[in-house]
């Protein structure tokens, strides 16, 4: 995840109520589980979109792990 985006998504957070947020987070964690990519292998997808996929997986994860960050800075029990 590059920087702006980290900072993007830092900025957006902070509008959020505590609520709001909470949900984020767990919709996040949600999106981060399971890895389609790997389903991709099995079907005999084209290796660009399977690295393609891999690197959205992997934003999503982190995206996921900043969200968890800002919960805990906010002291939301998650």
């Amino acid at each position: 995840m590059k920087k702006s985006e980290r900072t993007a998504i830092i900025k957006w957070s902070e509008k959020l109520t505590d609520a709001e947020l909470e949900k984020e987070y767990y919709d996040s964690v949600f999106d981060c589980m399971g890895s389609e990519a790997e389903r991709m292998y099995e079907l005999g997808y084209d290796i660009r979109d399977i690295y393609e996929r891999e690197r959205y997986e992997k934003y999503l994860c982190e995206k996921s792990d900043l969200l968890r960050t800002c919960c805990e800075q906010r002291g939301i029990e998650l």
